[in-house]
């Protein structure tokens, strides 16, 4: 019998983790600017976007394509921005969702130094409210599965959304790989959009 020569995917996520972060730091702040815009310009024009009313968005590290533009456009448009807080659930990480109006709401005391909405100011929604929703990660393969920083919230939201949910990932395009190291939990993602276009997968 033929024995499977892959590493496990644990130790192979942690070596694929630090690799992306080193691209990502040798993205120049030029670049990282650039492509950032182009990504929030293409998002704006997406159908998911342009007919959502509740868009789940989050507020990017610096090392993340800054979508901050985006987040202003759909306040613009009258959408409601809706971004997560973490927390510990029953045996599994867990996402909740509030309504943000504006960046004063938001506050820097997330794992990862996420900034995160101040629950004691905005409004919790449920998954089900929500039409639109756009996934940050470290990286992403040819077929849609992601890489996220390794708490796992984002896979168990994803793995437990409505299928009605439009989800896209949005990364830069140097963070695409061949295959990333999955878990039972890990979930896959139908679009990502990077400065380069959008990547549609089955």
């Amino acid at each position: 019998m033929k024995r499977d020569s892959s590493p496990p995917a644990r130790p192979a996520k942690q070596a694929l983790r630090r690799e992306m972060r080193l691209r990502l730091r040798e993205l120049s702040p030029e670049a990282h600017a650039e492509a950032s815009l182009r990504i929030c310009q293409q998002a704006a024009h997406l159908p998911e976007f342009a007919e959502a009313e509740s868009v789940a968005l989050f507020a990017p590290l610096p090392s993340e394509p800054d979508i901050n533009p985006l987040i202003e456009e759909a306040w613009a448009d009258g959408k409601r921005v809706v971004m997560p807080r973490m927390k510990m659930g029953v045996g599994k990480p867990v996402l909740e969702w509030f309504v943000v109006i504006d960046w004063s709401e938001l506050v820097e005391a997330a794992p990862f130094g996420l900034r995160e909405p101040n629950a004691g100011l905005c409004k919790q929604v449920a998954t089900g409210e929500l039409d639109c929703a756009f996934i940050p990660g470290l990286a992403f393969d040819e077929e849609g599965f992601r890489l996220g920083r390794g708490g796992g919230y984002y896979d168990y939201f994803l793995s437990e959304a409505p299928p009605r949910l439009a989800r896209i990932g949005l990364m830069f395009s140097c963070q695409a790989v061949a295959k990333v190291p999955r878990e039972g939990h890990d979930a896959r993602l139908p679009k990502v959009l990077t400065e380069e276009g959008l990547s549609t997968f089955g």
